[in-house]
Protein backbone atom coordinates (compact mmCIF):
# COMPACT_ATOMS: atom_id res chain seq x y z
CA UNK A 1 0.00 0.00 0.00
CA UNK A 2 1.38 3.55 -0.76
CA UNK A 3 0.96 6.95 1.49
CA UNK A 4 -2.48 7.55 -0.73
CA UNK A 5 -3.80 4.89 1.44
CA UNK A 6 -6.82 5.88 3.00
CA UNK A 7 -6.82 3.93 6.79
CA UNK A 8 -8.73 3.18 9.51
CA UNK A 9 -7.02 1.85 12.72
CA UNK A 10 -8.34 -1.40 14.56
CA UNK A 11 -8.50 -1.00 18.19
CA UNK A 12 -6.31 -2.95 20.64
CA UNK A 13 -6.98 -4.61 23.80
CA UNK A 14 -5.43 -5.88 27.26
CA UNK A 15 -5.14 -9.48 28.13
CA UNK A 16 -6.04 -11.12 31.47
CA UNK A 17 -6.01 -15.07 32.78
CA UNK A 18 -9.84 -16.75 32.35
CA UNK A 19 -10.86 -20.52 32.40
CA UNK A 20 -13.78 -21.84 30.79
CA UNK A 21 -15.91 -21.91 33.89
CA UNK A 22 -14.96 -18.24 34.70
CA UNK A 23 -16.30 -17.94 30.76
CA UNK A 24 -19.22 -19.28 31.15
CA UNK A 25 -20.71 -18.10 34.53
CA UNK A 26 -18.89 -14.58 34.46
CA UNK A 27 -18.77 -12.08 32.40
CA UNK A 28 -17.26 -8.78 30.81
CA UNK A 29 -17.63 -5.58 32.49
CA UNK A 30 -18.49 -2.80 29.52
CA UNK A 31 -18.36 0.70 29.92
CA UNK A 32 -20.76 2.95 28.44
CA UNK A 33 -19.15 2.95 24.80
CA UNK A 34 -20.47 -0.54 24.58
CA UNK A 35 -18.79 -3.84 23.35
CA UNK A 36 -15.77 -1.52 21.17
CA UNK A 37 -15.57 0.86 24.29
CA UNK A 38 -15.21 -2.15 26.96
CA UNK A 39 -13.96 -1.04 30.29
CA UNK A 40 -12.64 -4.60 30.83
CA UNK A 41 -11.32 -7.38 28.33
CA UNK A 42 -10.70 -10.96 28.62
CA UNK A 43 -8.25 -12.58 26.74
CA UNK A 44 -6.21 -15.49 26.74
CA UNK A 45 -2.76 -15.66 27.79
CA UNK A 46 0.81 -16.85 25.67
CA UNK A 47 0.90 -20.67 24.91
CA UNK A 48 -2.86 -20.85 23.92
CA UNK A 49 -4.28 -21.42 27.46
CA UNK A 50 -7.48 -20.30 28.98
CA UNK A 51 -10.12 -18.43 27.43
CA UNK A 52 -10.63 -16.71 24.03
CA UNK A 53 -9.64 -12.68 23.95
CA UNK A 54 -12.54 -10.62 24.49
CA UNK A 55 -16.02 -11.99 25.29
CA UNK A 56 -19.58 -11.90 26.44
CA UNK A 57 -21.74 -14.02 27.97
CA UNK A 58 -25.61 -14.09 27.90
CA UNK A 59 -27.32 -11.41 30.33
CA UNK A 60 -23.33 -9.02 29.90
CA UNK A 61 -23.91 -5.82 29.09
CA UNK A 62 -23.19 -5.67 25.29
CA UNK A 63 -23.84 -9.14 24.76
CA UNK A 64 -27.18 -8.76 23.24
CA UNK A 65 -25.79 -5.52 21.06
CA UNK A 66 -22.82 -7.84 19.53
CA UNK A 67 -26.03 -10.16 18.15
CA UNK A 68 -27.65 -7.32 16.65
CA UNK A 69 -28.47 -8.39 13.16
CA UNK A 70 -30.58 -7.58 9.94
CA UNK A 71 -32.91 -10.42 10.05
CA UNK A 72 -34.31 -11.03 13.48
CA UNK A 73 -36.25 -14.40 12.88
CA UNK A 74 -33.90 -16.37 13.42
CA UNK A 75 -32.55 -16.27 16.59
CA UNK A 76 -28.92 -16.82 18.65
CA UNK A 77 -28.17 -17.46 21.77
CA UNK A 78 -24.44 -18.65 21.41
CA UNK A 79 -22.19 -19.59 25.40
CA UNK A 80 -20.43 -16.30 24.71
CA UNK A 81 -19.58 -13.96 22.16
CA UNK A 82 -15.78 -13.30 21.08
CA UNK A 83 -14.84 -9.48 20.56
CA UNK A 84 -12.21 -9.47 18.34
CA UNK A 85 -9.93 -6.25 17.87
CA UNK A 86 -7.48 -8.59 15.67
CA UNK A 87 -6.43 -11.15 14.19
CA UNK A 88 -4.42 -12.40 17.39
CA UNK A 89 -8.23 -12.67 19.25
CA UNK A 90 -9.86 -14.51 16.56
CA UNK A 91 -7.11 -17.15 16.60
CA UNK A 92 -7.79 -17.57 20.10
CA UNK A 93 -11.06 -17.81 20.13
CA UNK A 94 -10.44 -20.56 17.70
CA UNK A 95 -8.37 -22.83 19.71
CA UNK A 96 -10.02 -22.00 22.51
CA UNK A 97 -13.10 -23.69 21.09
CA UNK A 98 -10.77 -26.35 19.50
CA UNK A 99 -10.10 -27.51 22.70
CA UNK A 100 -13.38 -27.72 24.45
CA UNK A 101 -15.46 -29.07 21.19
CA UNK A 102 -17.25 -25.87 20.50
CA UNK A 103 -18.73 -24.94 17.00
CA UNK A 104 -17.62 -21.17 16.12
CA UNK A 105 -19.97 -18.74 14.13
CA UNK A 106 -18.63 -15.26 12.43
CA UNK A 107 -20.79 -12.01 13.07
CA UNK A 108 -19.63 -8.53 11.67
CA UNK A 109 -22.92 -6.30 10.16
CA UNK A 110 -25.43 -8.89 11.04
CA UNK A 111 -26.77 -9.48 7.34
CA UNK A 112 -25.34 -13.16 6.70
CA UNK A 113 -26.53 -14.17 10.19
CA UNK A 114 -29.23 -16.44 8.44
CA UNK A 115 -28.42 -19.49 10.51
CA UNK A 116 -29.05 -20.09 14.47
CA UNK A 117 -25.65 -19.78 16.66
CA UNK A 118 -26.80 -22.26 19.40
CA UNK A 119 -25.05 -23.36 20.55
CA UNK A 120 -21.27 -22.61 20.20
CA UNK A 121 -19.30 -19.05 20.03
CA UNK A 122 -19.80 -16.10 18.00
CA UNK A 123 -16.78 -14.08 16.87
CA UNK A 124 -17.68 -10.52 16.66
CA UNK A 125 -15.32 -9.17 14.18
CA UNK A 126 -17.44 -5.89 13.71
CA UNK A 127 -14.31 -3.71 15.42
CA UNK A 128 -12.17 -4.67 12.21
CA UNK A 129 -13.12 -2.28 10.55
CA UNK A 130 -9.84 -1.43 8.73
CA UNK A 131 -9.83 0.06 5.43
CA UNK A 132 -7.12 0.96 2.70
CA UNK A 133 -7.47 1.92 -0.48
CA UNK A 134 -4.50 2.03 -3.12
CA UNK A 135 -5.44 4.15 -5.83
CA UNK A 136 -2.38 3.35 -7.47
CA UNK A 137 -3.37 -0.63 -8.41
CA UNK A 138 -6.99 -0.03 -8.06
CA UNK A 139 -7.52 -2.21 -4.95
CA UNK A 140 -8.52 -2.03 -1.51
CA UNK A 141 -7.45 -4.49 1.70
CA UNK A 142 -10.27 -4.46 4.56
CA UNK A 143 -11.30 -5.85 7.28
CA UNK A 144 -14.17 -8.00 8.04
CA UNK A 145 -16.30 -5.88 9.98
CA UNK A 146 -15.76 -3.15 6.94
CA UNK A 147 -19.18 -1.98 5.22
CA UNK A 148 -20.11 -1.37 1.47
CA UNK A 149 -20.89 2.06 2.39
CA UNK A 150 -17.87 3.09 4.18
CA UNK A 151 -15.66 1.58 1.39
CA UNK A 152 -17.73 3.03 -1.22
CA UNK A 153 -17.18 6.35 0.45
CA UNK A 154 -13.15 6.31 0.73
CA UNK A 155 -13.07 4.39 -2.68
CA UNK A 156 -14.80 7.76 -4.68
CA UNK A 157 -12.00 9.47 -3.40
CA UNK A 158 -9.82 8.56 -5.89
CA UNK A 159 -13.16 7.91 -8.49
CA UNK A 160 -13.09 4.09 -8.08
CA UNK A 161 -15.84 2.08 -7.24
CA UNK A 162 -16.23 -1.74 -6.00
CA UNK A 163 -18.90 -4.81 -6.66
CA UNK A 164 -20.99 -3.36 -3.80
CA UNK A 165 -24.27 -5.05 -2.40
CA UNK A 166 -27.64 -3.92 -2.59
CA UNK A 167 -27.53 -1.78 0.82
CA UNK A 168 -24.76 0.20 2.23
CA UNK A 169 -24.62 -1.73 5.52
CA UNK A 170 -24.32 -5.34 4.02
CA UNK A 171 -20.40 -6.20 5.02
CA UNK A 172 -17.48 -6.64 2.39
CA UNK A 173 -16.28 -9.62 3.57
CA UNK A 174 -19.69 -11.91 4.46
CA UNK A 175 -21.14 -10.91 1.45
CA UNK A 176 -17.71 -11.80 -0.98
CA UNK A 177 -17.22 -14.98 0.72
CA UNK A 178 -20.98 -15.95 -0.23
CA UNK A 179 -19.95 -14.90 -4.20
CA UNK A 180 -20.77 -11.09 -3.91
CA UNK A 181 -23.74 -10.16 -6.84
CA UNK A 182 -23.49 -6.48 -7.32
CA UNK A 183 -27.17 -5.05 -8.42
CA UNK A 184 -24.70 -1.88 -9.71
CA UNK A 185 -21.92 -3.67 -11.79
CA UNK A 186 -22.56 -7.56 -11.94
CA UNK A 187 -23.20 -7.96 -15.04
CA UNK A 188 -20.21 -6.04 -16.05
CA UNK A 189 -17.66 -7.05 -13.77
CA UNK A 190 -18.64 -10.46 -12.01
CA UNK A 191 -18.81 -12.02 -9.20
CA UNK A 192 -16.99 -9.46 -6.29
CA UNK A 193 -15.27 -12.90 -5.53
CA UNK A 194 -14.17 -12.99 -8.98
CA UNK A 195 -11.71 -9.88 -7.38
CA UNK A 196 -10.47 -11.12 -4.28
CA UNK A 197 -6.35 -11.24 -4.90
CA UNK A 198 -5.20 -12.06 -1.06
CA UNK A 199 -7.24 -13.13 2.67
CA UNK A 200 -5.75 -13.95 5.69
CA UNK A 201 -7.70 -16.86 7.33
CA UNK A 202 -7.84 -18.45 10.78
CA UNK A 203 -8.59 -21.97 9.96
CA UNK A 204 -9.75 -24.84 12.56
CA UNK A 205 -6.71 -25.27 14.07
CA UNK A 206 -6.30 -21.55 15.04
CA UNK A 207 -3.29 -20.76 12.69
CA UNK A 208 -3.29 -17.14 10.08
CA UNK A 209 -3.07 -18.37 6.94
CA UNK A 210 -1.76 -16.09 4.28
CA UNK A 211 -4.11 -17.00 1.82
CA UNK A 212 -3.55 -16.15 -2.59
CA UNK A 213 -3.50 -18.30 -6.10
CA UNK A 214 0.20 -18.91 -5.05
CA UNK A 215 0.28 -19.59 -1.04
CA UNK A 216 -2.90 -21.99 -0.28
CA UNK A 217 -4.46 -22.31 -3.92
CA UNK A 218 -7.13 -24.39 -2.53
CA UNK A 219 -8.63 -22.67 0.35
CA UNK A 220 -8.39 -19.38 -1.87
CA UNK A 221 -10.38 -21.51 -4.48
CA UNK A 222 -12.46 -22.89 -1.57
CA UNK A 223 -13.30 -19.88 0.20
CA UNK A 224 -14.32 -17.74 -2.69
CA UNK A 225 -17.72 -18.45 -3.04
CA UNK A 226 -17.88 -21.33 -0.05
CA UNK A 227 -19.19 -18.47 2.86
CA UNK A 228 -17.89 -19.50 5.91
CA UNK A 229 -17.43 -22.96 5.82
CA UNK A 230 -13.30 -22.57 5.98
CA UNK A 231 -12.54 -20.62 8.56
CA UNK A 232 -12.69 -16.30 9.79
CA UNK A 233 -11.23 -14.10 7.05
CA UNK A 234 -9.25 -11.47 9.03
CA UNK A 235 -8.31 -9.20 6.19
CA UNK A 236 -8.98 -9.27 2.48
CA UNK A 237 -7.50 -7.36 -0.73
CA UNK A 238 -9.80 -6.92 -4.15
CA UNK A 239 -9.98 -5.21 -7.23
CA UNK A 240 -11.51 -1.71 -7.54
CA UNK A 241 -12.88 -0.40 -10.57
CA UNK A 242 -13.02 3.41 -11.82
CA UNK A 243 -16.30 4.50 -11.72
CA UNK A 244 -17.86 7.76 -10.46
CA UNK A 245 -21.29 7.92 -11.62
CA UNK A 246 -23.57 5.47 -12.68
CA UNK A 247 -26.79 5.75 -14.82
CA UNK A 248 -29.16 4.38 -12.47
CA UNK A 249 -32.62 3.64 -10.06
CA UNK A 250 -35.71 2.92 -10.47
CA UNK A 251 -39.03 2.91 -12.44
CA UNK A 252 -41.90 1.94 -10.35
CA UNK A 253 -45.08 1.22 -12.18
CA UNK A 254 -48.59 0.27 -10.90
CA UNK A 255 -49.45 -3.56 -9.92
CA UNK A 256 -51.92 -3.61 -12.59
CA UNK A 257 -49.21 -2.80 -15.41
CA UNK A 258 -47.52 -6.19 -14.70
CA UNK A 259 -48.52 -8.20 -17.57
CA UNK A 260 -47.21 -5.31 -19.73
CA UNK A 261 -44.15 -4.16 -17.70
CA UNK A 262 -42.66 -7.78 -17.09
CA UNK A 263 -42.15 -8.97 -20.69
CA UNK A 264 -41.12 -6.04 -21.87
CA UNK A 265 -38.41 -5.92 -19.11
CA UNK A 266 -37.63 -9.00 -19.47
CA UNK A 267 -37.28 -8.59 -23.84
CA UNK A 268 -35.35 -5.67 -23.41
CA UNK A 269 -32.83 -7.20 -20.21
CA UNK A 270 -31.74 -9.81 -23.01
CA UNK A 271 -30.80 -7.35 -25.31
CA UNK A 272 -29.24 -5.23 -23.10
CA UNK A 273 -25.37 -5.15 -22.97
CA UNK A 274 -23.04 -6.35 -19.99
CA UNK A 275 -22.65 -2.73 -18.69
CA UNK A 276 -26.90 -2.98 -18.08
CA UNK A 277 -27.43 -4.59 -14.40
CA UNK A 278 -31.15 -4.90 -13.70
CA UNK A 279 -34.03 -6.90 -12.04
CA UNK A 280 -37.51 -6.70 -12.00
CA UNK A 281 -39.85 -6.87 -8.65
CA UNK A 282 -43.34 -6.83 -6.79
CA UNK A 283 -42.93 -4.40 -3.90
CA UNK A 284 -45.22 -4.13 -1.51
CA UNK A 285 -43.84 -0.46 -0.76
CA UNK A 286 -44.28 0.55 3.27
CA UNK A 287 -46.40 3.40 4.00
CA UNK A 288 -43.79 5.00 5.92
CA UNK A 289 -40.56 4.14 2.90
CA UNK A 290 -39.00 7.22 2.06
CA UNK A 291 -40.14 7.39 -1.25
CA UNK A 292 -42.69 9.92 -3.07
CA UNK A 293 -46.76 9.56 -1.76
CA UNK A 294 -48.01 7.74 -5.34
CA UNK A 295 -46.31 4.74 -4.08
CA UNK A 296 -46.38 4.96 -0.52
CA UNK A 297 -48.38 1.48 0.62
CA UNK A 298 -49.14 0.94 -2.64
CA UNK A 299 -47.67 -3.09 -4.69
CA UNK A 300 -45.61 -1.58 -7.52
CA UNK A 301 -43.94 -3.31 -9.81
CA UNK A 302 -40.67 -1.96 -9.33
CA UNK A 303 -37.80 -1.94 -12.69
CA UNK A 304 -33.94 -1.81 -11.01
CA UNK A 305 -31.93 -0.58 -13.76
CA UNK A 306 -28.03 0.25 -13.67
CA UNK A 307 -25.61 1.29 -16.30
CA UNK A 308 -22.10 2.05 -15.93
CA UNK A 309 -21.34 4.40 -18.73
CA UNK A 310 -21.99 7.70 -20.67
CA UNK A 311 -25.50 8.97 -19.00
CA UNK A 312 -26.84 9.64 -22.21
CA UNK A 313 -25.76 6.71 -23.87
CA UNK A 314 -27.80 4.89 -20.81
CA UNK A 315 -30.96 7.32 -21.36
CA UNK A 316 -31.67 6.21 -24.67
CA UNK A 317 -31.29 2.06 -23.64
CA UNK A 318 -33.56 2.86 -20.85
CA UNK A 319 -36.18 5.08 -22.58
CA UNK A 320 -37.95 1.82 -23.99
CA UNK A 321 -38.82 0.83 -20.99
CA UNK A 322 -40.45 4.40 -20.21
CA UNK A 323 -42.52 3.76 -23.46
CA UNK A 324 -44.06 0.57 -21.43
CA UNK A 325 -46.43 2.25 -18.81
CA UNK A 326 -47.07 5.66 -17.33
CA UNK A 327 -44.27 5.53 -14.28
CA UNK A 328 -45.14 6.13 -10.66
CA UNK A 329 -42.10 7.08 -10.12
CA UNK A 330 -39.03 7.16 -12.02
CA UNK A 331 -35.77 7.93 -10.56
CA UNK A 332 -33.26 6.48 -12.95
CA UNK A 333 -30.92 9.45 -13.66
CA UNK A 334 -27.28 9.84 -13.56
CA UNK A 335 -26.29 9.48 -9.59
CA UNK A 336 -22.54 9.44 -7.84
CA UNK A 337 -21.53 5.81 -7.38
CA UNK A 338 -21.93 6.61 -3.35
CA UNK A 339 -26.14 6.76 -3.72
CA UNK A 340 -26.17 3.05 -5.34
CA UNK A 341 -27.92 2.17 -2.55
CA UNK A 342 -31.00 3.99 -3.95
CA UNK A 343 -31.15 1.15 -6.49
CA UNK A 344 -33.09 -1.39 -4.58
CA UNK A 345 -33.95 1.15 -1.36
CA UNK A 346 -33.30 -2.31 0.57
CA UNK A 347 -35.09 -1.46 4.54
CA UNK A 348 -32.36 -0.86 6.88
CA UNK A 349 -33.90 -3.22 9.52
CA UNK A 350 -33.77 -4.89 11.91
CA UNK A 351 -36.70 -7.27 10.40
CA UNK A 352 -38.73 -10.56 11.22
CA UNK A 353 -37.91 -11.71 7.82
CA UNK A 354 -38.20 -15.13 5.68
CA UNK A 355 -36.80 -15.57 2.54
CA UNK A 356 -36.67 -18.22 -0.35
CA UNK A 357 -35.09 -18.55 -3.62
CA UNK A 358 -33.79 -20.41 -6.60
CA UNK A 359 -31.73 -20.31 -9.66
CA UNK A 360 -33.98 -19.83 -13.28
CA UNK A 361 -33.15 -21.13 -16.78
CA UNK A 362 -35.33 -19.08 -18.61
CA UNK A 363 -38.45 -16.75 -18.12
CA UNK A 364 -40.64 -17.76 -20.55
CA UNK A 365 -44.40 -15.81 -20.76
CA UNK A 366 -45.79 -18.77 -18.46
CA UNK A 367 -43.61 -18.01 -15.92
CA UNK A 368 -43.80 -14.43 -15.85
CA UNK A 369 -47.47 -15.38 -15.48
CA UNK A 370 -47.00 -17.50 -12.72
CA UNK A 371 -45.54 -14.38 -11.07
CA UNK A 372 -48.51 -12.03 -11.89
CA UNK A 373 -51.04 -14.48 -10.38
CA UNK A 374 -49.03 -15.64 -7.23
CA UNK A 375 -47.48 -11.64 -6.34
CA UNK A 376 -49.31 -9.70 -8.48
CA UNK A 377 -52.70 -6.93 -8.08
CA UNK A 378 -55.60 -9.08 -6.64
CA UNK A 379 -53.14 -11.93 -5.66
CA UNK A 380 -53.51 -11.07 -1.66
CA UNK A 381 -49.98 -11.96 -1.61
CA UNK A 382 -48.34 -11.47 2.05
CA UNK A 383 -44.81 -11.34 0.82
CA UNK A 384 -43.09 -8.08 1.02
CA UNK A 385 -40.70 -8.32 -2.10
CA UNK A 386 -40.70 -11.30 -5.26
CA UNK A 387 -37.92 -10.70 -7.67
CA UNK A 388 -36.36 -11.51 -10.43
CA UNK A 389 -32.47 -10.39 -10.71
CA UNK A 390 -31.02 -10.93 -14.05
CA UNK A 391 -27.46 -12.50 -14.84
CA UNK A 392 -25.02 -13.50 -17.46
CA UNK A 393 -22.52 -11.45 -18.91
CA UNK A 394 -19.74 -11.34 -16.98
CA UNK A 395 -21.01 -13.08 -13.95
CA UNK A 396 -21.33 -16.03 -16.29
CA UNK A 397 -17.37 -15.93 -16.95
CA UNK A 398 -15.17 -17.70 -13.99
CA UNK A 399 -12.29 -15.64 -13.01
CA UNK A 400 -8.43 -16.98 -14.05
CA UNK A 401 -7.96 -20.34 -11.56
CA UNK A 402 -11.57 -20.36 -11.18
CA UNK A 403 -13.48 -20.52 -7.68
CA UNK A 404 -16.29 -21.74 -5.61
CA UNK A 405 -18.83 -20.04 -7.14
CA UNK A 406 -22.13 -21.99 -8.33
CA UNK A 407 -24.08 -22.01 -11.28
CA UNK A 408 -22.80 -19.36 -13.20
CA UNK A 409 -25.28 -21.19 -16.46
CA UNK A 410 -28.24 -19.22 -14.69
CA UNK A 411 -30.11 -16.53 -16.46
CA UNK A 412 -31.53 -15.07 -13.49
CA UNK A 413 -32.21 -15.73 -9.75
CA UNK A 414 -35.69 -15.57 -7.84
CA UNK A 415 -35.66 -14.39 -4.32
CA UNK A 416 -39.41 -13.96 -2.38
CA UNK A 417 -38.98 -12.21 1.26
CA UNK A 418 -41.95 -11.51 3.49
CA UNK A 419 -42.04 -9.87 6.75
CA UNK A 420 -43.97 -10.89 8.92
CA UNK A 421 -45.54 -11.04 13.04
CA UNK A 422 -45.35 -14.05 14.88
CA UNK A 423 -48.79 -14.97 14.12
CA UNK A 424 -47.93 -14.82 10.30
CA UNK A 425 -45.06 -16.76 10.10
CA UNK A 426 -46.36 -19.77 9.09
CA UNK A 427 -48.64 -18.49 6.19
CA UNK A 428 -45.42 -16.73 4.95
CA UNK A 429 -43.40 -19.33 5.12
CA UNK A 430 -45.92 -21.53 2.84
CA UNK A 431 -46.54 -18.49 0.83
CA UNK A 432 -42.68 -18.23 -0.01
CA UNK A 433 -42.53 -22.10 -0.79
CA UNK A 434 -45.44 -21.92 -3.21
CA UNK A 435 -43.77 -19.37 -4.85
CA UNK A 436 -41.02 -21.29 -5.69
CA UNK A 437 -42.35 -24.65 -6.67
CA UNK A 438 -44.42 -22.20 -9.25
CA UNK A 439 -41.02 -21.91 -10.79
CA UNK A 440 -39.93 -25.42 -10.87
CA UNK A 441 -40.78 -26.09 -14.11
CA UNK A 442 -37.68 -23.29 -15.20
CA UNK A 443 -35.33 -23.65 -12.37
CA UNK A 444 -32.44 -24.60 -12.97
CA UNK A 445 -32.28 -26.61 -9.61
CA UNK A 446 -29.68 -24.68 -8.21
CA UNK A 447 -29.61 -21.46 -5.71
CA UNK A 448 -27.14 -18.81 -4.75
CA UNK A 449 -25.75 -19.13 -1.17
CA UNK A 450 -25.81 -15.83 -0.18
CA UNK A 451 -29.80 -15.80 -0.95
CA UNK A 452 -30.33 -18.83 1.28
CA UNK A 453 -31.99 -18.60 4.38
CA UNK A 454 -32.34 -20.50 7.46
CA UNK A 455 -35.03 -22.76 5.66
CA UNK A 456 -32.96 -23.94 3.10
CA UNK A 457 -29.89 -24.68 5.34
CA UNK A 458 -29.80 -28.59 5.43
CA UNK A 459 -27.10 -30.22 3.94
CA UNK A 460 -29.08 -31.49 0.48
CA UNK A 461 -30.26 -27.53 0.22
CA UNK A 462 -26.51 -26.51 0.48
CA UNK A 463 -25.24 -29.07 -1.72
CA UNK A 464 -27.97 -27.61 -4.48
CA UNK A 465 -26.04 -23.91 -4.18
CA UNK A 466 -23.37 -25.73 -5.95
CA UNK A 467 -22.85 -27.94 -9.38
CA UNK A 468 -21.59 -31.32 -8.34
CA UNK A 469 -17.91 -31.29 -9.16
CA UNK A 470 -17.83 -28.05 -7.52
CA UNK A 471 -19.36 -29.40 -4.14
CA UNK A 472 -17.09 -32.43 -4.14
CA UNK A 473 -14.11 -30.50 -4.25
CA UNK A 474 -15.37 -28.14 -1.45
CA UNK A 475 -16.39 -31.01 0.82
CA UNK A 476 -12.26 -32.61 0.02
CA UNK A 477 -11.09 -29.21 0.89
CA UNK A 478 -13.31 -28.85 4.25
CA UNK A 479 -12.20 -32.45 5.11
CA UNK A 480 -8.46 -31.87 4.97
CA UNK A 481 -8.83 -28.01 6.90
CA UNK A 482 -12.25 -28.49 9.56
CA UNK A 483 -12.37 -32.43 9.45
CA UNK A 484 -14.28 -31.82 12.80
CA UNK A 485 -16.70 -29.14 10.81
CA UNK A 486 -16.26 -26.58 13.20
CA UNK A 487 -17.07 -23.74 11.10
CA UNK A 488 -20.69 -25.46 10.82
CA UNK A 489 -22.96 -22.36 12.27
CA UNK A 490 -23.27 -21.22 8.80
CA UNK A 491 -24.62 -22.68 5.38
CA UNK A 492 -22.77 -25.67 6.25
CA UNK A 493 -20.31 -27.79 3.76
CA UNK A 494 -19.78 -31.42 5.64
CA UNK A 495 -16.55 -32.68 5.81
CA UNK A 496 -16.29 -35.73 2.68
Amino acid sequence: MTTNEITTNESHATTTTLGRRTLLRAGGVLGAGGITGAAAMHSSPAHGEGPPAQWLRPGDPGYEEALTRFNVSVTHRPEAVVVAHQAQHVQHAVRYAGRHELPVAVMATGHQASVPFDPGIVVSTAAMDDVRVDPRSGSARVGPGVRWGDLAERASDHGLAGLAGSSTSVGVVGYTLGGGLSPALGRRHGYAADHVSRMQIVTADGELREVSPEREPDLFWAARGGKGNFGIVTSMDFGLFPVRTLYAGALMFAAEAAEDVLPAWRDWAAQSPEEVTTSAAFVQVPPDAPLPDPVRGQLVVSLRVSYVGDPADGKRLVDPLREVAPALVDSVAEIPFTDWGGIHNDPEGPLPAYERTTLLADLPDEALQAIINLAGAGSKSPMSLVEVRQLGGALAREPDGGNAVGHREAAFTFFTIGVAPPEQVEDVRAYGARLIGSMEAWSTGGSYVNFMSSDEADPEAVRRAYIPETYKRLASIKSRLDSENMFRLTHNIPPA
